[in-house]
């Protein structure tokens, strides 16, 4: 385990059709230097542990909450205690990456010092290539990758339904930065119904009652 590079955490919420199309594409990029983290949030998604039992040379974790936390806060915290990686990245359980989104990443590791590494991203009606700095709008930690030491004991705030990310960013995205710019990386959906999508629409409150 010590000589694991990268660490993917995903948090899973029901997103059952997304994530298996996800682990389609990721499953063939994993190799011994990488491993996946599935934190299963309280949904009792059994039909999430065949990933690891048909892969079983692969590092793939699958964990399951007792109980639903309702945000992604409480998951992504469980992956980040659980991580051997050296550096961190995550991926949303309703999105997708490229077929070279870990090989760009280790590559960017094996030759190149960093704390943080911004993607490049795309949705369904644009790319948008970080030339220096993601635009402003664009908070998440998807379109990051973290040296684990930069993070370090600093974990999601469980109190808040929708910018728990820049909150976190706001801590640990400091020292040495890099960019993967040549091409898009990873895919956001704008799922109907995420959390981000409802918060949109009204539907949800910034923080918890």
């Amino acid at each position: 385990m010590n000589d694991i590079k990268l660490s993917i955490i995903t948090p899973y919420y029901e997103t059952l059709p997304y994530t298996l199309i996800l682990a389609d594409v990721l499953i063939k990029q994993l190799n011994d230097n990488v491993e996946w983290i599935i934190v299963d949030d309280g949904c009792k998604c059994f039909t999430l542990d065949e990933i690891s039992e048909n892969n079983k040379d692969k590092l793939i974790k699958i964990i399951h909450l007792k109980d639903k936390s309702g945000n992604a806060s409480y998951p992504r915290n469980v992956g980040l205690d659980n991580a051997s990686g050296k550096y961190i990245s995550f991926i949303d359980s309703d999105d997708l990456v490229s077929l070279y989104y870990v090989d760009k990443i280790i590559e960017k590791i094996d030759n190149t010092s960093f704390d943080y590494c911004y993607l490049s991203w795309k949705t369904k009606d644009e790319d948008y290539i970080i030339v220096d700095e993601p635009l402003k709008w664009n908070t998440c930690v998807w379109n990051c990758v973290y040296k684990k030491d930069i993070i370090g004991s600093t974990r999601f705030d469980l109190n808040r339904n929708i910018g728990e990310d820049k909150a976190f960013n706001e801590i640990v995205r400091r020292g040495k930065k890099e960019n993967i710019t040549d091409i898009m990386y990873y895919y956001n959906w704008e799922r109907p119904g995420s959390i981000s999508m409802r918060y949109k629409e009204g539907l949800i409150p910034f923080t918890r009652e």
